[in-house]
């Protein structure tokens, strides 16, 4: 199979990011009041509505307030209200009362280390946003409760998080370029082992961690960042965006039924979606030879053999109420099962997407008896880690 190369990309004019002029933000402003009449009417519906009743009313109010603001906001609307990763990064931190620290890496992406910066055993977390969106504040809280979890089972886990350049400012392949630099600096400079290394990420930072895995069978760059014969300990992708159309397989070009059923109970719109989509998809430079990496669900049938000499585990998860239930599985089932003997798959029923991350921008741990996803999270980033610690016991006795 012959595939194009991309050398190093070009500098990058960050002022792209969230540029507007004052009308565009006094329209923004007058957009947002509407929500003093949306939140108390889904308020009011929520014990009625299959999207919220099995919820308690914090969820409620941070679904509506997600949902509102996505639907609401075009990208660089929704980029200024939100404003940087580095930004969001360090207010959090501060306000944790957790150091602040930032690794630069080669082509402008970052390493934002939450809590104490430890490389033994390492979580590279790669955050989603449609690839216009930075982190949000709401992901940090949910990885430092991980991060204390499994302190509390004796494992000390760095987390590291791959801030990414984004839409106008960067198209593929230059955030898989940054995070392939990212694992390279992990490995070569930090002196993580790959054995204890663990790629997780949500929607779009799932669609990274797709991207990394197939970059790591096909290498798109000359030459090749990450080491070849690099294997992972493992990767997460938790409602993966994957996607780009709303369609499913190659052999197909119908919209999945999920995008139709769980418009209206999903946090995310399916116009939300396939807008993000197309953006993605008209910033391709060589479309024929990047649609496999950026919207894997098209790829070949075969596309992931091999991928269990890159990564020891595979977990992926979704939500019974999201958009992209059935793409999610028809990846599962058709890509990555096929090709790796340790993947798991799980659908949380009730669940929107990225779920567990909704209890947190509204409280400070996982919300009630439906939240079902977050503690098996933790058991298989725990799993993956203790099973090296086994390893090196064995190894000393």
């Amino acid at each position: 199979m012959t595939f194009l190369s991309y050398s190093a990309p070009p500098k990058l004019d960050h002022s792209k990011y969230a540029a507007m002029g004052w009308p565009r933000y006094l329209w923004m402003k007058i957009k947002l009041m509407r929500l003093l009449f949306v939140l108390p009417f889904e308020i009011l519906v929520s014990p009625l509505v299959a999207r919220s009743k099995t919820k308690n009313l914090k969820r409620v109010v941070g679904d509506t307030l997600f949902r509102f603001v996505t639907d609401a906001l075009p990208d660089v609307e929704l980029q200024y209200f939100l404003g940087t990763s580095v930004g969001i990064y360090s207010e959090w931190a501060r306000k944790e009362k957790l150091p602040i620290t930032i690794d630069e890496l080669q082509g402008e992406g970052k390493l934002l280390w939450i809590g104490p910066k430890r490389t033994e055993k390492v979580i590279l977390f790669c955050h989603g946003g449609a690839y216009i969106a930075p982190l949000q504040n709401f992901m940090l809280p949910f990885w430092r409760f991980i991060q204390l979890e499994l302190e509390r089972r004796g494992l000390e886990v760095g987390i590291a998080i791959m801030s990414y350049s984004v839409i106008p400012v960067a198209h593929f392949p230059i955030p898989l370029w940054q995070a392939n630099q990212a694992i390279k600096h992990l490995t070569c400079v930090e002196n993580v082992k790959p054995s204890n290394l663990q790629l997780v990420g949500d929607s779009a930072g799932g669609n990274l961690v797709s991207q990394i895995l197939s970059s790591m069978l096909y290498p798109p760059f000359s030459p090749p960042i990450i080491p070849p014969g690099t294997r992972l300990r493992g990767a997460y992708m938790m409602s993966p965006w994957i996607s780009m159309t709303g369609a499913g397989s190659q052999e197909s070009n119908e919209i999945l039924l999920s995008f139709i059923e769980n418009d209206h109970t999903d946090v995310l719109s399916t116009d939300s979606l396939v807008r993000w989509g197309s953006d993605v998809l008209s910033g391709l430079q060589n479309p024929f030879f990047d649609v496999p990496f950026v919207d894997p669900i098209r790829a070949p049938s075969d596309w992931y053999k091999g991928l269990s000499d890159v990564v020891e585990r595979v977990f992926v998860s979704t939500g019974e109420f999201e958009c992209l239930r059935d793409a999610d599985r028809v990846f599962f089932k058709e890509k990555i099962q096929p090709w790796h003997g340790k993947a798991e798959f799980f659908e949380l029923k009730g669940g929107v997407h990225n779920d567990p991350f909704f209890d947190f921008y509204v409280g400070d741990r996982p919300l009630g008896a439906r939240q079902k996803l977050t503690p098996m999270i933790l058991d298989w980033v725990a799993n993956g880690f203790e099973d090296d610690k086994v390893e090196e016991n064995r190894r000393e006795i």
